[in-house]
């Protein structure tokens, strides 16, 4: 872990426990609460178990050795965290940020620890889905190895990247994690679920697959050798080589995402209007996954229940359209004009909407099937900063971690929203 130069305060357990109640407060809207901030403190040895830290700000936070049995810190900042030795069994840590958090050694038997980001912290601490973090404080690859996270529940979890030498998964399920590049030499998956898993360049190297649930696919993208070990390195470094010296990072992210032909946009908006008619039994669901379509012109189209995770969609023209249940979690909306478009029920989840129009825009709650369900719009991590929201419908809808800042809030509808750790701008 990078030496980070920042003074640590160390806490008592009398102190810390009283951060935690006044916390607690916040999130249940009781009087005299306030959000747990503990960014570079030092609460090592401390017990916080069975505590609700949702949401709390911890950033580069010294829990070596903590007792956090049965904590919940779904949504918690814990970027850079040193957690070696600490106890978090049966611990909640649903969407988590812990990009290059340190975690050797730690208990996290039975966690739960669905959609986490233990990514390289130095490779994404500037990324678009994550905030601008301390400035000099760069902690690196984010640390797993020997770490005990059997019978975990990693579903979707995110660790590019990252190491886990040695590090025991049994039993754990890693179905759709991303371990791309990730080094798990030695580690053991003995009955594990790596079933729709990212494994591309991962080392796997003299790890234990016993009873392990795996796609054939998956393992022939994965390092298995040293001749593979060889091979991937001569392959990076011919790559490294071609490179375009220092591209600018959203350079590299457009470089990365294909863009798509307006011709064939338009047959799939088509056989996505047919797929919707038939109820799934003709035409295509539209599908616009990590595609590029920075500033295309989608006004009053029809996009219900359309994917888009991770899309490039700055500067779209997206007046009228309808995305009602639509998922673009992850993606980029920066500067799109989303005036009177139906949102119900969307997916927003870490996408990126700074300075877009959401002027008179629904992103209320979609009721399903006569009403006997309700779909909230999902806007989890959202980044709205400086977004133009007249009359903006949120009823509902679930903001939690969101940020605001900046949007005049004069004229929107924000009745029965979840508003946890959101930062919200000025009325």
């Amino acid at each position: 872990m990078a030496q980070d130069g920042k003074s640590r305060i160390r806490l008592s357990q009398e102190q810390l426990d009283r951060v935690c109640e006044r916390h607690l407060r916040f999130l249940e809207g009781r009087p005299n609460g306030a959000r747990a901030n503990l960014p570079f403190f030092d609460l090592s040895g401390l017990n916080l178990s069975g505590r609700d830290l949702t949401g709390a700000h911890m950033s580069g936070v010294i829990l070596r050795d903590a007792k956090l049995v049965g904590a919940r810190l779904d949504h918690a900042d814990l970027y850079g965290a040193d957690l070696r030795g600490a106890n978090l069994t049966e611990a909640r840590l649903y969407r988590t940020d812990m990009r290059g958090a340190n975690v050797r050694g730690a208990q996290l038997d039975g966690a739960t620890m669905v959609e986490v980001d233990l990514r390289d912290g130095s490779v994404y601490n500037r990324s678009s889905d994550g905030e601008l973090k301390v400035v000099g404080f760069d902690p690196g690859p984010a640390d797993m190895a020997s770490a005990k996270l059997t019978n975990a529940n990693m579903a979707r979890a995110r660790l590019s990247g990252s190491f886990a030498q040695a590090a025991d998964f049994t039993n754990t399920s890693l179905s759709g994690a991303r371990l791309d590049r990730t080094d798990l030499r030695g580690s053991n998956f003995t009955g594990a679920d790596l079933r729709g898993a990212d494994l591309n360049g991962s080392d796997l190297r003299g790890a234990i697959l016993t009873g392990a649930h795996v796609d054939e696919v998956g393992m022939m993208q994965a390092i298995r050798s040293d001749e593979d070990a060889r091979r991937a390195a001569r392959e990076a470094q011919a790559a490294g080589a071609a490179a375009e010296p220092e591209p600018d990072e959203e350079a590299v992210v457009a470089a990365e995402m294909p863009a798509l032909p307006a011709e064939q946009l338009d047959t799939m908006l088509k056989q996505h209007m047919i797929w919707l008619g038939t109820s799934g039994k003709q035409g295509s669901q539209l599908d616009l996954t990590g595609l590029n379509l920075e500033g295309a012109d989608l006004s009053g189209k029809i996009m219900t229940l359309a994917k888009g995770t991770g899309a490039k969609l700055r500067n779209a023209r997206l007046h009228g359209a309808q995305l009602q249940a639509a998922q673009f979690d992850g993606a980029d909306l920066r500067s799109a004009d989303l005036r009177s478009a139906d949102l119900r029920g969307v997916k927003l989840d870490r996408a990126i909407l700074i300075d877009c129009q959401l002027d008179h825009a629904n992103l209320g709650m979609l009721l399903i099937s006569a009403g006997a369900k309700v779909m909230r719009a999902s806007l989890v991590r959202a980044r709205l900063a400086g977004a133009s929201l007249l009359q903006t419908n949120m009823k509902g809808s679930d903001l939690t971690m969101a940020d605001l800042t900046g949007c005049d809030r004069s004229s929107v509808v924000l009745d029965d929203a979840i508003l946890e750790g959101t930062r919200l701008g000025a009325v």
